[in-house]
């Protein structure tokens, strides 16, 4: 990690490694853009690190900076991957090492689209979904617990993921990636996102689908409530078999917007027969 260069020492530390996580974090989406996406974020995280690795070869660090000033674009905390390998390979060359420039490009190029795939599965169709099912309770019966609970579960997953990326990138190097899906950690954390959604689409079900049947029935002088029995045989049976319903035409291909059109008409019409309360 450390070596004599032009009477410098070229050094990386572990607050060079926070500092860099910290600004990916805080700057990966502030200079957004559709020319060249993520890549004003990925120059500002690398810029610190090329100064100190080229104390005195200011040519160095501008070339650096206009490598990663090129078209980049991933999930931005598990794709965080990428910049511990970076910054690694950035760290090698500086010490003389036979890494080119178009090296440190293609692997930047070549993983982006992967990871970006792995992320954007575990991050946004897994655990925000998750975090926001257990939220909306709170935020539905007018809780602050809602959002801030929400907010504080976004921004620490965001940071601690980054940081665990950046440092696993930076230990493995380029065979990072290979290690991890190897190893099982993303199949784990998927599995158990995919498990704790499912409790959560239950909890979901019974809280937010309210379906109050009208339908009273008199036996022998006494009202029979066709809701209270169907509870007591099978509770919030009717909200499940809707749920259901809905999740077969979805898998079966019918557009959601159709879907949403057909449940409104049925409770229109529902409510009109007196079918629905």
């Amino acid at each position: 990690m450390k070596e004599k260069m032009e009477g410098k020492e070229v050094s990386l530390t572990a607050k060079d490694l926070e500092m860099a996580t910290l600004r990916w974090w805080l700057m990966s989406h502030l200079s957004y853009n559709y020319q060249r996406m993520q890549a004003g974020g990925f120059a500002s995280m690398m810029g610190p690190i090329l100064k100190k690795l080229y104390p005195d070869k200011q040519e160095e660090v501008i070339a650096g900076l206009k490598r990663h000033m090129m078209f980049f674009n991933t999930e931005p905390r598990w794709g965080a991957v990428i910049h511990g390998i970076t910054i690694a390979l950035e760290e090698q060359k500086a010490k003389g090492e036979d890494i080119s420039e178009q090296t440190i490009i293609d692997l930047k190029s070549s993983l982006m689209g992967p990871l970006a795939g792995i992320g954007d599965t575990i991050s946004g169709a897994l655990y925000k979904p998750v975090i926001l099912g257990i939220c909306l309770g709170w935020a539905a019966s007018g809780s602050l617990m809602g959002p801030l609970v929400f907010a504080l579960a976004l921004l620490g997953y965001d940071f601690f993921v980054t940081r665990f990326s950046i440092r696993k990138g930076y230990q493995l190097g380029t065979s990072a990636v290979t290690t991890l899906l190897e190893g099982g950690l993303f199949k784990t954390i998927t599995t158990f996102f995919s498990i704790m959604g499912l409790f959560v689409l239950g909890i979901m079900v019974c809280k937010f689908i309210t379906v109050d049947v009208g339908f009273v029935a008199v036996l022998g002088g006494k009202e029979i409530v066709f809701k209270d029995l169907l509870d007591k045989i099978v509770p919030k049976a009717l909200p499940l078999v809707i749920t259901l319903v809905s999740w077969r035409a979805v898998m079966k291909g019918y557009r959601i917007i159709n879907i949403l059109l057909s449940l409104f008409a049925f409770a229109l019409i529902g409510g009109a027969l007196g079918i629905i309360k």
